[in-house]
């Protein structure tokens, strides 16, 4: 079965179309300032103006975020989904998404025990992502544990666990068998060499797009 794939951080119009191109089903912007791939709620604007979508969801990415400012941002942007790091209360975050008709998307980082990923929300995420534990909120390239990583699928399933952390061209098939995700989320896998700014290769982009036509997954949400 296909799997998805979220090609996040985007900072570049031409990463944003490459990634539409290529049929991405994701993609992320930035709105942490603590992140490379920031982009201010203005340079996003210009970034999408005029973009034709199709079928790619746009995806908000916040670390702590008050839920004003969330939703600010979401409405300005026409955002699809907004993806949440940190240590907020998500308990009281997402009854106020859903309300104002934003779905949200909930990062688990590291390898807590299982138990602690009950879905257990009055408003659940659109899927869960598993991500490693670096500083930073993601983008460093890291993986997490891929063997916790297949447990922690089993045990939310049928909910759409996607994976994230350290994948790229020449290992998302390997991650694909071993873990079988829904879906995998790609910043640094996919950029150029040396990218100061999460500066995106079409060409990766195309690669991991096909993997991921061809490996398995499991239930899309």
């Amino acid at each position: 079965m296909p799997a998805r794939l979220k090609i996040c951080g985007l900072t570049r119009r031409e990463d944003l179309q490459a990634c539409i191109d290529a049929g991405v089903d994701a993609v992320g912007l930035n709105f942490w300032p603590g992140s490379k791939r920031h982009c201010s709620r203005a340079q996003a604007e210009a970034m999408v103006e005029g973009v034709d979508w199709g079928s790619t969801l746009r995806v908000g990415v916040f670390v702590e975020a008050s839920v004003a400012r969330i939703l600010e941002v979401a409405a300005a942007l026409g955002l699809d989904a907004v993806q949440l790091h940190g240590d907020m209360d998500l308990r009281s975050y997402a009854p106020e998404l859903r309300r104002a008709g934003v779905d949200w998307i909930r990062v688990v980082r590291g390898t807590p025990p299982l138990e602690r990923l009950a879905l257990d929300f009055d408003a659940p995420p659109r899927w869960t992502i598993l991500d490693a534990m670096v500083e930073g909120f993601g983008g460093a390239g890291a993986k997490t544990d891929w063997a916790w990583a297949a447990q922690a699928v089993k045990q939310l399933a049928p909910h759409p666990v996607w994976l994230a952390g350290g994948i790229r061209a020449d290992n998302a098939a390997q991650a694909l068998r071993e873990v079988a995700p829904a879906g995998l989320d790609v910043a640094s896998g996919a950029e150029i060499e040396g990218a100061r700014r999460g500066e995106k290769s079409a060409d990766a982009i195309a690669a991991l797009r096909s993997i991921c036509n061809n490996g398995g997954g499991t239930k899309d949400p």
